[in-house]
């Protein structure tokens, strides 16, 4: 079933909401998955389906172009992240419709399983013949629901490590208040006897499968505490039976932020300095036991409570502005960030 109402401009305030997946091709296409009013709205826009609002296509466009630029991002200035931005500006313009589309009692989350399957509506902005841009609701298809859902095939060579498995419903979410209907992107979850853990979602096999072979290979070489990285304690089942996982479990790192976070102006130089000699030291150690980190950059460095650097998310890739994509996954590559987060450390405040 599809229905369609006006979208308004709207100066109402957007309620809190948790991104669960974002995604952009070349063209001017985008989608966004997000958590708002108790459902899941998968979003899909499109350029084109704008063309009947000159401002809401320039919008669109100008951060389109923000988020394809490449330049390093930077949070000294206060310009933000291009992606929450762009994110921000799809679920505002969306903002009336997922709100006359909340339900009264919203679906309780308290374990993953119930994250992976919250109730769900696609929305389509567009225009209408009577030039006002509508927003068309619909029902996701099997198909989109499945895709929606972290799951990916392990390799046989991680199968034979007899990691332990446990099923999403096992693993429960923080409940912080009796109306916390939504806690956050599930980060730091929990046993059923309690022990926290760090849940990352698996979406794409050759991520999954290199970050579980790295984690396992740093633990093999007695690596974890050298460089500071987590432990891979659990894998959480995608389908019983199966060598399907929708992700895994690590080490729970109690900290304050990620280094991409960290107000740098205000941080004492002494510590910034310890700081860039913590990713020098961590990612020589990395490279003398042949293992690439990928996709280096300060949001995959975490700050502990004695404010030390812990490296994380060995899953590969790269980002605009700290790896170029010719040295995606390799030495070069790490070199390349190195040098950028240590000029993004050690930025003064007469720059």
């Amino acid at each position: 079933m599809t229905t369609q109402s006006a979208l308004p401009s709207s100066t109402e305030t957007l309620p809190s909401y948790e991104i669960v997946n974002f995604s952009y091709g070349a063209g001017t296409e985008a989608e966004l998955t997000i958590l708002c009013y108790g459902k899941r709205f998968h979003i899909t826009v499109s350029a084109n389906n704008l063309k009947g609002d000159s401002n809401a296509t320039k919008e669109y466009l100008s951060l389109l172009e923000k988020l394809n630029s490449g330049e390093p991002h930077d949070r000294i200035d206060d310009e933000g992240d291009p992606m929450e931005e762009l994110c921000f500006w799809i679920a505002f313009r969306c903002n009336p419709h997922m709100r006359a589309l909340t339900s009264k009692r919203p679906q309780r989350m308290q374990t993953l399983h119930d994250w992976f399957h919250p109730d769900t509506l696609v929305l389509t902005p567009k225009d209408a013949p009577d030039g006002i841009l509508h927003v068309y609701s619909s029902t996701p298809s099997p198909q989109l629901l499945q895709e929606l859902t972290p799951s990916v095939e392990l390799s046989g060579s991680i199968v034979k490590h007899g990691i332990p498995v446990v099923p999403p419903s096992k693993i429960l979410l923080p409940q912080n208040t009796a109306k916390d209907f939504w806690p956050q992107r599930p980060a730091k979850v929990f046993t059923e006897s309690g022990m926290a853990r760090f849940f990352k979602p698996a979406h794409l096999d050759e991520h999954a499968d290199r970050e579980i072979q790295t984690l396992l290979r740093l633990q093999e070489l007695g690596l974890t505490e050298t460089i500071r990285a987590p432990r891979l304690l659990e894998i959480v089942e995608a389908q019983e039976g199966s060598s399907r996982i929708s992700g895994i479990l690590l080490e729970y790192i109690e900290h304050r932020d990620s280094l991409g976070y960290v107000d740098v102006l205000n941080t004492p130089l002494s510590t910034r300095m310890k700081w860039a000699n913590q990713v020098q030291e961590m990612i020589t150690v990395l490279h003398a036991a042949g293992i690439v980190w990928g996709d280096a950059k300060p949001d995959n460095i975490l700050v502990d409570a004695d404010e030390n650097l812990w490296i994380i998310d060995f899953g590969g890739g790269y980002t605009h502005g700290w790896v170029e994509k010719e040295n995606e996954e390799s030495v070069e590559g790490d070199m390349q960030a190195l040098s950028r987060i240590a000029d993004f450390l050690l930025v003064t405040k007469s720059e």
